[in-house]
């Protein structure tokens, strides 16, 4: 089941009222006593966008990726147990915290990130469309890995955004087409942990600098995008509360045109919101997606699912409501390896309590209801 942020700001209804005054209507000739009913409007189409946190990628789970048999690595096995749920979506959005290569001298986690290449396929096929790139990690192997990252990613199919090959990359906003509605995604981080790009390649990385993005925020809207995305890599780390910084910034970027605001970097939730006066979304960290990190809060996330509504009339796009799914990364053994998966956690709870899962342990079974009292209590809506 979808828990859905219900705040009464989330979910707003347009009325619209049809005024006829027949005074000067003349019947038709054939039939005088009767009046034609105007044709209704059709109706409104919905559009659902979701997105998740932070996807890392941990020395632990690069082993746990590898088949030895093959001498190859898949991580498709840690999406398998949510990738109905994201297919069920029209467009998913993903921060990829960590470089992508094929040199295996180079695959490496904590604190410079180099995954094998495979995960942008794995996550493509999971049903991920989007990935965003600017964050403090993107530069952990050089400008090599930076660009080798987005070669990937382009070989995968995948969208991305935040980090650029040159300056007309840069320059070049992402607009994309969702059910219709040309929608663009725009990226910055904080830092980049001081690994600062090539004096000859500034473009490299989008900086969270509030000038800049107020100024990419109205280009988009003057190349026609219907709908602004901001995903800024912001805030304090394991900080369940975002600060003075975050909420200063997401109010100017609503002003300045942005529609959704899906925030990135403290690796644990915090809260998600609508600013009622203009039926704009922030959500101002969505944690870890997967990762090896320990403590309940850091293995607990949620996939958030956007509602939109496309106006029958002007065919324009508006935001309707927000739910979540809430989510839990497992590390378990098995065969004398170490495996991760993502599970949702009420379904997996419902099966445990049916009988129909018997692989989980009673702790397991204990720390999943935890999670998800803890995703209750940042989004208590």
């Amino acid at each position: 089941m979808k828990k859905t942020i219900s705040l009464s700001c989330l979910i707003f209804t347009i009325f619209l009222t049809a005024l006829c005054s027949g005074c000067d209507m003349q019947a038709p000739v054939n039939s005088p006593n009767t009046l034609t009913a105007p044709e209704p409007p059709p109706p409104e189409k919905n559009l659902i966008i979701s997105a998740v946190g932070d996807i890392m990628m941990h020395n632990t789970q690069i082993k746990a990726g590898h088949q030895p048999d093959s001498a190859t690595y898949d991580f498709s096995s840690f999406f398998q147990n949510i990738k109905p749920l994201l297919q069920e979506s029209d467009f998913v959005i993903g921060n990829l915290e960590t470089t992508l290569g094929n040199d295996p001298s180079q695959y490496s986690g904590y604190p410079r990130f180099n995954t094998p290449a495979i995960l942008a396929k794995n996550l493509k096929e999971a049903g991920f469309d989007l990935i965003t790139t600017a964050n403090n990690h993107c530069l952990d192997k050089g400008i090599k890995g930076l660009n080798d990252t987005l070669q990937y990613l382009d070989e995968a199919g995948l969208l991305h955004t935040g980090t650029a090959r040159s300056q007309e990359e840069k320059e070049t906003t992402l607009i994309t087409e969702i059910q219709g509605i040309k929608t663009a995604f725009l990226a910055y981080t904080y830092g980049t942990n001081g690994l600062n790009p090539p004096s000859d390649k500034t473009f490299s990385v989008n900086y969270l600098v509030e000038e800049q993005i107020c100024n990419d925020i109205k280009k988009a809207k003057s190349e026609g995008a219907e709908l602004v995305i901001v995903c800024p890599h912001f805030g304090q780390e394991y900080q369940k509360h975002p600060d003075s910084i975050q909420t200063q910034l997401a109010q100017k970027l609503f002003e300045s045109g942005a529609d959704l605001i899906l925030g990135n970097h403290p690796h644990v939730l915090q809260p998600a919101m609508v600013y009622q006066s203009e039926k704009k979304f922030v959500s101002y960290s969505l944690g870890n997606f997967i990762s090896a990190q320990e403590g309940l809060a850091r293995k607990t996330s949620v996939i958030l699912n956007l509602h939109l509504r496309i106006d029958s009339i002007t065919g324009k796009p508006y935001f309707k409501k927000a739910d979540y799914i809430p989510i839990w990364t497992r590390q378990f053994k098995k065969d004398g390896k170490l495996h991760f998966e993502v599970l949702p956690i009420e379904q997996v709870l419902a099966q445990i309590n049916t009988g129909k899962a018997t692989e989980y342990t009673l702790a397991e079974k204990q720390e999943m209801e935890q999670a998800w009292e803890h995703v209750e209590s940042c989004f208590p809506y």
